[in-house]
């Protein structure tokens, strides 16, 4: 990039003369009538997302750390597009000078900060789909793998592969002094390169590096991951539709039953007849309860993730079209109108924009505490106070209980195979004499019993930190 302080600014003899505007009615119409109320309405959503993001009890559920980066990168890159697409437009249509001579510097900053943070964005989409994969086809293995250490780490890495893919776009534009004769005066213009304009760069970075890294590898992984999570929902719905039509004709057989109970009993047995009729307590049990919140949960979590992810292969399919028409059209293996090519481009650039405003809608739709957070916001709801500390300590806890279920589980059943190996052996074999056969059975029901209670410790514990951490 030239020196500003050159004596080529000011002496309009030295300098070249601008190239006037370089944009088509129908490029000025879509960025400042379409992709303009679309980017400043996702700025704003996107705030929103983030302090929503932020909240204490958001921040417990390892997905929404990948949601707040996310929101942080659609974030930035709808004010850099902000920057690279519509302040040009807005500065050709104006006639001050200063704004004139502003706008390619905010340009040749927002160029590549724009690339770094649509990279980002893309690859976060990523790692939402490959976490939540591990949650519904590995939910064993998600337990003892995905924890607050590895999502910080995966963030941070696709942060930091972001930043250095993107070096080199920092060295394809450079800004030059140019003479207006509208101002009769020496202004900036932005221009490429000879780097940006070399044939093995362009060939390297943008036709091979660029086409592989945004768009094939996100895209087949996004494709197959996402493919297996539907099968695997598939496959849990046919389970519990099955489950549950078992479940009802068995509940029904049995009310039958206990109504001819009912019909063939007699009256002063009627009171012990109904005592007996507990079935139908049991569909309404806590545990069960329980269980089926968890599951409409975590169902509510996998449809919202496909929903952002199904929204951006949608954006961005007419940005990897045009890609592969610039790679053919650059290579005269193919011949394209230009003026239908760039009308392509804005409408990429349009779908783009919306891709990063979208996705309030999506969370307003399938996650009850976000809409739960803006209500109380809006003072449609009030909001109950959590105790964070509890709560932290208490999942953690949890967590920690879960991962310790396995390992106590097969010590446990190694100890009592070992018991009753041991007492087979002992009545194979001829005693020799009661009092040491006596001996070994009080160790081995030492065992078991040492075995039982460590099993009631555990769940009293998990009980207590769980009534520790209940709403205030």
């Amino acid at each position: 990039m030239d020196n500003p302080g050159n004596g080529s600014w000011n002496n309009p003899e030295n300098a070249t003369h601008c190239g006037g505007s370089v944009f088509t009615k129908e490029q000025i119409d879509l960025r400042l009538i379409g992709n303009m109320p679309i980017s400043v309405f996702g700025m704003f959503t996107n705030i929103i997302n983030i302090v929503v993001f932020l909240d204490v009890e958001m921040r417990v559920q390892l997905v929404n750390h990948f949601l707040l980066a996310l929101s942080l990168s659609d974030l930035l890159l709808l004010i850099c597009n902000f920057f690279f697409l519509i302040l040009p437009v807005i500065s050709n249509m104006s006639s001050r000078v200063d704004l004139h001579n502003a706008y390619p510097v905010a340009l040749w900053y927002a160029y590549p900060i724009g690339l770094t943070t649509q990279t980002c964005g893309v690859y976060l989409t990523v790692l939402v789909s490959v976490h939540r994969y591990l949650g519904v086809c590995h939910p064993f293995r998600a337990k003892r793998w995905v924890s607050g250490r590895p999502v910080k780490a995966a963030i941070g890495g696709s942060i930091l592969f972001s930043i250095l893919i993107n070096v080199p776009t920092w060295f394809e534009l450079f800004i030059t002094p140019c003479f207006e004769p509208k101002f009769n005066s020496v202004i900036n213009e932005v221009g490429l390169t000879e780097f940006q304009q070399g044939y093995i760069y362009r060939i390297v970075a943008k036709v091979i590096g660029y086409t592989m890294v945004m768009f094939i590898i996100p895209f087949a992984i996004l494709i197959i991951v996402n493919c297996r999570i539907i099968v695997a929902l598939q496959q849990s719905k046919n389970l519990r539709q099955m489950h549950s039509s078992k479940k009802s004709t068995a509940s029904r057989t049995m009310v039958m039953n206990q109504f001819r109970m009912l019909r063939n009993s007699k009256y002063t047995e009627l009171f012990n007849t109904l005592s007996k009729m507990t079935g139908l307590q049991n569909f309404r049990s806590p545990s069960f309860l329980k269980t089926n919140s968890n599951s409409v949960r975590d169902r509510s979590v996998t449809m919202m993730l496909l929903a952002i992810v199904g929204i951006f292969l949608f954006c961005n399919c007419l940005a990897l079209c045009n890609n592969l028409i610039d790679i053919l059209v650059r290579e005269q293996l193919l011949t394209f109108s230009n003026e239908l090519f760039e009308m392509s481009v804005e409408i990429a650039n349009l779908l783009i924009s919306l891709n990063s405003s979208s996705s309030i809608f999506v969370y307003m739709i399938f996650s009850s505490k976000y809409r739960t957070i803006i209500k109380h916001w809006l003072g449609l709801q009030k909001r109950k106070k959590v105790n964070g500390v509890a709560l932290t300590t208490a999942l953690a806890a949890q967590k920690a209980l879960e991962l310790s279920v396995l390992p106590d589980e097969v010590e446990n059943r190694r100890r009592k195979s070992n018991a009753e190996k041991f007492s087979q052996s002992q009545g194979s074999r001829q005693p020799l004499s009661r009092r040491t056969s006596s001996h070994s059975d009080i160790r081995v029901e030492d065992e078991i019993c040492a075995d039982d209670d460590s099993d009631a410790r555990r769940t009293s514990s998990r009980r207590k930190l769980l009534r520790f951490a209940t709403v205030q």
